[in-house]
C-alpha cells in the first residue's frame, strides 16, 4: 500500500512545516515505499530531548535489548567478522549465484567504481569481498562512503558501509554524528548509525544515543530501532567499566 502526501500537508518527518517547505522532493519520499516506511520518518534531532542521560545499574537492568533483531545481529557480525566471512566463503562454494559480479569485484581496484556497485545493489554473497576490497583502499573509500551517506540510501548499502567504516579502524564519530543530526531522518539508519557510534570515544554520543534510545522507544515500541542507541550505551558503559 501506497499513499501521496500532500503538498501543503504536514511534513511526516514532524518538523512541524508544511511538506513542501520540507521534505518534499527528498529521495526519502520521491521513490514508492510501503506506506509503513514511509512514515518511519523521525524529526529532526533538536526537536528531541530526553533530559540528562543516567546510565546506572538501574537503567540497564531496566532497558534490554530485543531477542532478535537486526540491530543485534549486525552488532554481532561487527564483533566477529571472521564468522560471517566463512559463512560467506561456504555459501559461494555451494552456489554459482552472483559469480560474474565477483570476478568483477576481484580485478577492479577503482574505489568509485566499486562504490558504484553498492549504490546499485549487488548479490549479498559478494558482500564480504566488496568489503575487503574496500578496505584495502580505506584511505580513499570511507571518506566517498561517508559523503554519499549525507543522502538517503537502500539499507543494504547502508549495512557494507558501516562494515567498511568499523573495519577501517578509524575514529569517524564526527562525521557519523552530522548524518545524525543533520541528514538522516529515516528511523532505520538512525538506529544502525547509532550502533556504529557506540565503537568510539566521543563525549558528544552519549546524549544523542540517549535522546534516541527514549524516541524509539516511546515511538516505535512495536519496532526494534531502539535496540540501536541501547547496545551504544552499552559499549559506552563497558569502556567506562574498563578505565
Amino acid at each position: 500500500m501506497t499513499q501521496k502526501i500532500g503538498r501543503n500537508a504536514p511534513c511526516p518527518c514532524g518538523s512541524g512545516k508544511k511538506f513542501k517547505k520540507c521534505c518534499y522532493g527528498k529521495d526519502a519520499f520521491n521513490q514508492p515505499k510501503d506506506y509503513k516506511e514511509v512514515h518511519h520518518v523521525i524529526p529532526p534531532y533538536e526537536n528531541i530531548d530526553y533530559g540528562k542521560p543516567l546510565l546506572d545499574k538501574k537503567f540497564f537492568k531496566k532497558n534490554t535489548v530485543h531477542e532478535i533483531s537486526a540491530q543485534r545481529l549486525f552488532y554481532s557480525n561487527l564483533l566477529m567478522p571472521e564468522i560471517e566471512a566463512l559463512a560467506s566463503e561456504i555459501s559461494n562454494q555451494m552456489k554459482d549465484r552472483g559469480s560474474k559480479e565477483a570476478v568483477v569485484i576481484e580485478n577492479t581496484e577503482d574505489v568509485k567504481e566499486l562504490i558504484a556497485f553498492m549504490e546499485k545493489g549487488l548479490d549479498s554473497l559478494n558482500y564480504e569481498k566488496l568489503v575487503k576490497k574496500l578496505l584495502r583502499h580505506k584511505e580513499t573509500s570511507v571518506p566517498i562512503i561517508i559523503e554519499k551517506l549525507k543522502q538517503p540510501k537502500r539499507h543494504d548499502f547502508l549495512e557494507i558501509s558501516i562494515r567498511v567504516i568499523h573495519g577501517s579502524g578509524v575514529n569517524y564519530s564526527e562525521a557519523i554524528l552530522e548524518i545524525i543530526r543533520e541528514r538522516e531522518r529515516r528511523a532505520y539508519p538512525v538506529s544502525q548509525l547509532c550502533m556504529l557510534l557506540g565503537f568510539y570515544q566521543n563525549d558528544k554520543s552519549e546524549k544523542l544515543l540517549w535522546d534516541y534510545y527514549h524516541y524509539f522507544k516511546k515511538h516505535y515500541n512495536d519496532e526494534t530501532y531502539s535496540d540501536g542507541p541501547l547496545i551504544a550505551l552499552w559499549e559506552i558503559q563497558d569502556r567506562r567499566k574498563l578505565h
